[in-house]
C-alpha cells in the first residue's frame, strides 16, 4: 500500500490538507497512510514554506520518491508561482501546461501529481458566504464578499493581479489573517462545498482517488 505524501507551501495549506482533504479521502474508504508536509527551503537551517523555486519542490519531491512506494502530489498557488518552473506561463488559463511540464520533468511518473491552485488558496474560501459569516459581522463587509460570491460563478476564476487576488481582496474587506481566519472558514464551508464550486479543485481530488484506486487495484 502506497503512502500519500503533500507537498505543500505553508501552514494554512497544511490545515487544509490535515484538516481537510485527508479525512475526506478516508471518509471515501480510502485507508492509505497519508500526510502533508511544507516543501524544505533551506536544508541546514531546517526552513520550510514561503516561497518556493522549482529547485526546492523538485529536491523535495525526489527524496520522498526515493523512499519508495509513494504517491505524491502538490497544492501550490498560482499568485505569485515562481518563474523558474518548467513551462511557465502569466497567464491562468495555461495553467495546465505547468503542472503537464513538471510531470515532464519528473520523467511522467504516475506516482506524481503535480496540482496549482487557481489563483491561490484563499480562492477556495469564496465559494460560500456562510464561512465568511463566522469572521465577519459588519454587514458592509459581508455585502462586499457576497457581491464577489454573486459575480463568480467559479471562485477560482477570481484574477491574479496583485491588488485583486483573492487575498488581497480580503485583507482590503475585513483585514484576513491567513492561518486563524482561514482555519474559522474552511471549518465553517467544510470540503464538500469547495469541492462542489471549485473545478480545478474538484479535479485533483479526482485524480489522487484515481491513483489511490489503483494502487488499490494491485494490493
Amino acid at each position: 500500500m502506497k503512502r500519500l505524501v503533500f507537498l505543500v507551501e505553508g501552514d494554512t495549506e497544511l490545515l487544509l490538507i490535515n484538516k481537510h482533504v485527508i479525512p475526506f479521502l478516508y471518509r471515501k474508504g480510502f485507508n492509505n497512510p497519508m500526510q502533508a508536509q511544507k516543501i524544505v527551503t533551506n536544508r541546514k537551517m531546517n526552513k520550510k514554506g514561503g516561497v518556493i523555486n522549482y529547485e526546492y519542490l523538485k529536491n523535495d519531491m525526489l527524496r520522498v520518491l526515493a523512499q519508495g512506494n509513494v504517491i505524491i502530489t502538490t497544492f501550490l498557488d498560482f499568485f505569485r508561482l515562481p518563474g523558474s518552473f518548467p513551462g511557465y506561463t502569466s497567464e491562468s488559463r495555461k495553467v495546465e501546461l505547468i503542472e503537464s511540464a513538471v510531470s515532464y520533468d519528473m520523467g511522467e511518473n504516475p506516482n506524481i501529481i503535480p496540482y496549482i491552485q487557481l489563483h491561490e488558496f484563499e480562492a477556495l474560501l469564496f465559494s460560500d458566504i456562510r464561512g465568511f459569516e463566522i469572521v465577519v459581522d459588519k454587514e458592509k463587509e459581508i455585502a462586499q464578499l457576497a457581491a464577489i460570491i454573486q459575480k463568480y460563478d467559479n471562485p477560482e476564476d477570481i484574477n491574479n493581479r496583485p491588488q485583486t487576488a483573492p487575498s488581497k481582496r480580503l485583507i482590503d474587506i475585513f483585514g484576513y489573517d491567513k492561518v486563524s481566519d482561514g482555519e474559522l472558514i474552511m471549518d465553517a464551508l467544510g470540503i464538500e462545498i469547495m469541492i462542489s464550486k471549485c473545478p480545478r479543485f474538484r479535479s485533483w481530488i479526482e485524480k489522487i482517488e484515481f491513483e489511490l484506486n489503483q494502487d488499490a487495484l494491485h494490493q
